[in-house]
């Protein structure tokens, strides 16, 4: 069988094959079902298995029961910003969304003017004009050439906090910074990760096979 870019198998349609498995789990179906021998769907949970176990043995993700009438399919979107552009794709469509990966997003470098930490606390902060339109929460940043003490701030880092002029992330220091006028140093999007999707995560209502576009920043 094939694989996607995170190894896991795919079946003929593409999705990621779900195996059977024993354990301490909700009621689940064998593979001797026919049409003449359906679950009740009025008796416990059964309607839950006829809607999330259609397909079975070879799953189809999001494919409502026969028997089940009436009921609609709403997909769990979820995050990709911060992902590489193959990787998000495969995120979104194992769980039935149509996916475009757009141009690469404009991604200049902004100048960074200051950087701060609070001691104790993890968490840095970048003062670059425009960061927070720039670099939205979630996505991937590289931040290059800061020098001297600052230098530990160089990297690649998931933004955590954004303001009209700030962005901040999780640091591998915890000892206090407080770096204004720097001379050097940049930041930018980390180069083929996902700077937008089109479909928010957790967004609600959202049937298998919308169009989905992600744009990586170039």
């Amino acid at each position: 069988m094939a694989t996607n870019n995170n190894g896991h198998l795919l079946d003929s349609s593409g999705q990621v094959v779900v195996d059977f498995v024993w354990g301490n789990l909700p009621v689940q179906p064998n593979d001797q079902r026919n049409s003449a021998n359906r679950l009740d769907i009025t008796l416990d949970n059964h309607i839950n298995t006829e809607s999330g176990w259609s397909g079975y043995p070879l799953f189809t993700p999001n494919t409502t029961g026969a028997d089940v009438i009436g009921y609609t399919d709403y997909i769990l979107v979820p995050s990709v910003l911060g992902s590489t552009s193959a990787l998000a794709a495969d995120a979104l469509a194992d769980v039935s969304l149509v996916v475009t990966t757009a141009g690469g997003a404009t991604n200049t470098p902004i100048a960074v003017t200051a950087a701060s930490r609070t001691v104790n606390l993890p968490t840095a902060t970048l003062t670059a004009a425009g960061a927070g339109a720039a670099f939205p929460v979630g996505t991937s940043i590289t931040v290059a050439a800061l020098a001297n003490t600052g230098a530990e701030l160089n990297g690649v880092w998931t933004v955590t906090a954004n303001a009209t002029n700030t962005v901040s992330f999780v640091s591998a220091g915890t000892t206090a910074l407080a770096l204004s006028g720097l001379a050097a140093g940049t930041v930018a999007g980390t180069s083929g990760t996902v700077k937008t999707q089109s479909v928010a995560a957790n967004a609600a209502t959202i049937v298998p096979g919308t169009a989905v576009t992600i744009t990586p920043f170039a």
